[in-house]
């Protein structure tokens, strides 16, 4: 589905609302405050322990390594890049740290967010909230493990495929761009993915924006199903329906995540951010999806075929 630009200012002006609205919530306020002071303290800690074991002692190798090349004559070229390496590494992996630590809990601990997310759609729609929680929570682990299983395959086998092509003479250096713009025509359709494309081929230096482009459209679907999990575990959406969800609001949901996404990616404030999130994405579906019915005893609710309420943002 290629993106409506419309839908995009849509979901954006939702979540601009949303932020709002949120903002001013007291439990919102709370746990955005706790995130940050634990994530804080946290990183500093880190940086602590990670410059005492580990930049410290890189130092004082680096430092050794310069003076010995110096007093036995031998090149510390690579010995030296090998340190910096190890150096920046251990860097990235600093940065990555918070996020990471917020994909762990998201995973081993839903129901914290879970919580945040009835809270904001409590104070939205109180009715909406009612009839949600009224659905018993489904996790459909083997289901969940299986759609995981065959995206990770399929990556594999794409990226497997496009290294083993790329290698073959003459017309190797097209694989890369061909690929790229037949998985960017999804979001932005040939035209524009294919002008992205030949600029990354004729001037090379934008190559690094282009991938980050790229990489940015993938990871805001799973950020969006992140935020979506209990109001997908809640209806027993099983992972297709999950996608098929995402698809018909594609859009719209992009747009709504492009307000928190960047935010969310920075690693000091990141998990605070995706607090605030979660607590917005209740607004998104209150006036995005129709109210569920109260739960009966067998009931199922196809939420790959409800529609949107409004194509507009309400005032």
């Amino acid at each position: 589905m290629v993106l409506n630009v419309k839908e995009l200012s849509h979901g954006f002006s939702l979540a601009v609302e949303a932020t709002q609205f949120a903002a001013r919530h007291k439990r919102v306020q709370t746990k955005f405050v706790e995130a940050l002071k634990i994530t804080c303290i946290g990183m500093a800690v880190a940086y602590a322990l990670i410059y005492g074991l580990v930049f410290f002692p890189l130092f004082m190798v680096q430092t050794g390594n310069t003076v010995f090349s110096t007093l036995l004559q031998y090149d510390s070229t690579q010995s030296a890049l090998a340190l910096l390496s190890t150096r920046d590494a251990v860097d990235h992996f600093l940065t990555m740290l918070p996020l990471l630590g917020l994909d762990i809990i998201t995973h081993a601990r839903p129901a914290v967010f879970g919580r945040i997310f009835f809270g904001m759609l409590d104070e939205v729609d109180p009715k909406y909230a009612e009839a949600l929680r009224s659905w018993p929570m489904r996790k459909f682990r083997w289901a969940k493990l299986k759609f995981a299983a065959q995206r990770l395959g399929k990556r594999y086998a794409m990226t497997l495929g496009a290294s083993l092509l790329s290698r073959v003479p003459y017309i190797g250096w097209m694989v890369v761009p061909v690929g790229t713009v037949s998985v960017m025509a999804k979001f932005v359709g040939y035209p524009a993915s294919g002008a992205v494309v030949a600029l990354s081929v004729v001037a090379p230096g934008s190559k690094r924006t282009m991938f980050f482009i790229f990489k940015s459209l993938l990871a805001m679907g799973d950020f969006s199903r992140d935020l979506l999990k209990p109001y997908f575990s809640h209806l027993g959406a099983k992972p297709k329906q999950q996608v098929a969800f995402y698809r018909a609001n594609e859009s719209t949901m992009i747009g709504f995540i492009l307000a928190f996404y960047f935010f969310v990616q920075l690693s000091w404030v990141g998990p605070a951010f995706f607090i605030l999130a979660q607590a917005a994405i209740a607004l998104f579906i209150s006036r995005q999806t129709l109210r569920p019915p109260m739960y009966t005893p067998g009931a199922t609710w196809q939420i790959a075929e409800e529609k949107r309420k409004s194509d507009s943002p309400s005032t």
